[in-house]
This record gives C-alpha cells, structure tokens and sequence, in this order.
C-alpha cells in the first residue's frame, strides 16, 4: 500500500494528514503557532517556530499511523496566500513570517486605489489590491523600512518557504504566484512591468522560478529527513494556494459548483473559463486554478468561524471552564437549535479579526434587549458567520441558479445546524466532505498526480473525495432568513460608518 502525506499551513494552525490512494484519513494532527501583532496591523510569526510546528505535527502523523515511510509515495503542500518570507542569501529570514491577515499596508492600500494604480494593474492581473499582497506589502517595505529589502535576497511566500526547509530548493508555484498582483494572467509569469508600476523593480530578480502545482518540487533532504523522520528522496509536488486545494478537496472540478470554505476565512469561489482585464467590469479576484483551462473566482475575508473561536476563548471559557470544548461546542449547538430564528433578532457583525467592508469597521452585537439571552448571541454569531458567507456570494456577481449544488468545508461542518442554516440561508443544497482536513488532502491529491499514483485530478478526485452529509434547504425558513439578511447588511453600513469616523 502506498501513502500521501498532505501539510496545509494555515492562518490559524498548521495541519498535516496521511491519507492512503482511496482518501481515507489514517492519521492527523495540528498545532499552534502564536501570531505576534507588535504594532496594530501587524500579523507575523517567528519562522524557527514555525518550522517546529511543522516538524512536531509531521512527526506525530508518522507516530499515529506507524506505517513504514517508505511507503509515502509524495508529499503535498498547501499554505495561506500572500504574506511574505524574507531570506538571505542562504535562505535564512531576515524578518518574521509576515501572515496573510496582516494589514499594515493599508492606507498605501487604498492610496493605490485613489491614484489609479490598482487600475493599471488590473488589466495584467485581473485582481484588485489588498492589504497583504506582496504588490502592496513591498512597497511598504520600501517607504518604511527599506533595510529588510536590502538584506533580502529571496521573497517567498509560506508554502515557498516549508519547501526549502524539506527540500533545499527555492521555487515559486503557480497557483499562489497569480494571487499577488505582481503575475501576468496572460504570460503566466512575474512581470517587471507591474513591478515598474509599484516603484519596487529591484524586487523583480527576488522571486524565483514558477513551478507548475502538480510538478516535482524537490526530494526530502537528508537534514529534513533527520528533523522530520520522513525517509530522505521522498518526492514533494510544488503545492497548491490554500483557496485551491480546498476546493479541489471538494471535488469542485466543474463551473456549476459553487464552492463555500468557512473556517478562519470566509472563502466563498467557482471556476471560469474567463475572467475580465477590464477594470470597469470587474467583479472579483481571479487567480489561475488548480483545473486546466480555468481561473478561480473568488471573494473572501477572515470574517468566518474564528470568530466563534474567540466567544469561546474570550467569553464562554470563563464561565464553562470544566467543560471541554468538545462539550461547549455540543452545548451552543443545542442553543442555537432551541432558539429558531424567528425567535431572536440580534445581530453579530463577525469584524473582529478585519471587515468586508470599511478598512476601519469592527466587529459589533447589535439591536439586543433586556429578553435576550446567551442564546440569542450565540445564535447571532453563528448567523452573522452564515451572512457574511451570503454576503461574500452576492458579490461574487454570479446567480445562485446557475449553481447546481455547493460544496461547505471548514470548521462550521461539525456543527450540523450551523451547515443546515447555510443550507436556508442560501436557499442551495450544501454537500460537506468527509475528512477534518481538507486543505492538507487538496494538496495530497495534487501530490498524487506529481508521483503518478493518478494520471490526472480527475482520477485522483474521483478517488480521494467522499461526500459528507447532504442538506437540503428549508423553504420555510426562505423569507425568515431573507429579512434578518437584509437587517444585517444595515448593520454593515452602520459599522462601516463607525469605521470611517475612526480614522
């Protein structure tokens, strides 16, 4: 029997899972690594701790499974998109992991938009600008502080980086490299004109070769076999942008799948055939995707489940402390399963980690009265999760008709009434997918292809991918949730006016 191992490292844990050729999950396992905010906006790790994370979470899978390593046929890759990693010349940082939530470059952000940068870029990219692009981030670096770039000889990206741990090569990937605003759509490569546009030319020569996602990109070293216990020459694939390998996770190979991800993102995308380089008719984010002759269409902030995971560190914590959370988990399910919709109308904006909207809005329970209960916020937190995923879906500009089904992965699957309130919300029937990691299997079936085990994503889809639990949605409910949806967007508007009046 042969074996592929699968690492997803994302914004909130890093994740690694041994899957054998049928999909079924042997072993995982996860772990922490603390996200250090030195200065508002900053979000960044240590990379040595990173490392460790990886190593310990590798190591335990091995542990679990005791199979023999030399039955790992490959190894698949997945992280977060865009951040940044800054080596030397050989390869060690010279600053912290700078993490995809990161928004320190924000109002530089914006002012490309006010000068018409972004709209420059667009017809080369397809994509508008965010806070943690390396299009935006390195022009910061260079109006702030420019001595990193000048240390610098390599700009990686977190998936880049893991790589060369393992295998002491330095690459790009595809699917990632499109999503940073400095790649050409149409050539499918780096462009030194973009890089012309941002000021940031010098960069140009620090990002290194693309490599095609389900290409080898290196083989186990003998150090990282040492740290690891994984069996030095083990082949690794390049990797995949996390966005795909979840949606190919969740056998998304056709254009009438709408693919939903709510964990500490909300990621809400399809495929196309074609995505526009006209600016005034843009809708989302294009990247190039992990299926042939498509782009990804996506629209996504981290306004998902991690904010639940703060009610429940923050808040619940301190009053259910010998309870697991396996236990407050069961109990807020039963909550919001008691409290119908129609029975609470408060609102939760989930803004606490960044807004879809106004840069400065932030999180917010509103229209509450003295007959709410705890209940009533638990229930408005996993709605305002359910309409932020609505709401990133209606921008996505594409009728929900012409969506047969769509695929939900992430953290609210556990929850069988939060999934069934996605379900209603959307009027769509949601199909889950079996299997806790999903990322980390997205990239071990892209890894499959790399080493041969499948002639193609097909193949390996139709082998890998098993449907969870299917919900229908309940007209009942249509217009109930239709209203409390409309309310919602109000209250969007009402924070993004606080969030204006801050700045």
């Amino acid at each position: 029997m042969q074996y592929i191992l699968g690492i997803d490292n994302g914004g909130s844990d890093i994740k690694c899972a041994l899957f054998d050729v049928e999909g079924k999950e042997l072993a995982s396992a996860s772990a922490y690594v603390k996200i250090d905010t030195p200065e508002p906006g900053f979000t960044q790790r240590d990379p040595e701790e990173v490392w460790k994370a990886n190593v310990k979470v590798i190591r335990e899978v091995l542990g679990k499974s005791k199979i023999a390593t030399e039955d790992i046929a490959s190894i698949g890759l997945t992280a977060y998109g865009n951040g940044l990693v800054f080596t030397d010349e050989q390869i060690r940082p010279v600053y912290p992991i700078i993490v995809s939530t990161d928004d320190r470059a924000e109002r530089l952000c914006q002012r490309f938009k006010e000068e018409g940068i972004e709209r420059k870029l667009f017809p080369y990219t397809r994509q508008t600008l965010w806070s943690a692009q390396p299009a935006v981030l390195l022009p910061w670096f260079k109006e702030n502080d420019r001595e990193v770039l000048e240390r610098c000889r390599w700009i990686l990206s977190m998936k880049d980086y893991l790589r060369y741990r393992l295998t002491g090569n330095v690459n790009s990937e595809l699917t990632e490299a499109s999503s940073t605003s400095l790649f050409n759509q149409d050539t499918r490569a780096y462009d030194i004109e973009l890089f012309r546009i941002l000021g940031i030319e010098d960069c140009f020569e620090k990002f290194p070769m693309i490599l095609e996602s389900t290409a080898i990109g290196g083989y186990v070293t003998k150090r990282a076999s040492e740290e690891t216990g994984l069996k030095e020459g083990t082949p690794l694939a390049a990797g995949y942008f996390d966005i795909d390998a979840n949606a190919l996770a969740s056998g998304i190979l056709k254009d009438d799948e709408l693919c939903l991800i709510a964990g500490t993102w909300s990621i809400n995308e399809f495929l196309i055939r074609d995505a526009t380089s006209d600016y005034d008719k843009r809708t989302n984010t294009a990247t190039i995707s992990y299926a042939d002759g498509y782009y990804l269409m996506e629209d996504s902030t981290p306004t998902s489940a991690g904010n639940f995971s703060w009610y429940i560190e923050k808040i619940i914590s301190g009053y259910g402390r010998n309870l697991s959370r396996e236990q407050i988990y069961d109990m807020c399910n039963r909550m919001v399963e008691e409290k119908k919709p129609e029975d609470s109308d408060v609102i939760f904006v989930p803004y606490l980690f960044a807004s879809a909207g106004d840069p400065g809005a932030r999180g917010a329970f509103l229209n509450m009265s003295a007959a709410d209960d705890d209940a009533s916020l638990v229930r408005a937190i996993y709605e305002g999760v359910v309409f932020s995923s609505v709401h990133h879906v209606y921008n996505l500009k594409r009728p929900l008709s012409s969506f047969r089904i769509a695929k939900l992965s992430g953290g609210i699957t556990n929850s069988e009434v939060w999934s069934q309130m996605m379900a209603d919300a959307l009027q769509i029937t949601i199909q889950t997918v079996s299997g806790s990691q999903i990322g980390a299997k997205g990239a071990a079936i892209g890894a499959g292809v790399a080493c041969g085990l499948f002639s193609d994503l097909k193949e390996g889809v139709e082998k890998m991918v098993k449907q969870g639990k299917e919900y229908k949605p309940q007209k009942e409910y249509a217009d109930i949730y239709r209203r409390k949806y409309k309310r919602y967007e109000t209250a969007l508007k009402a924070v993004d006016l606080l969030g204006k009046e801050s700045r």
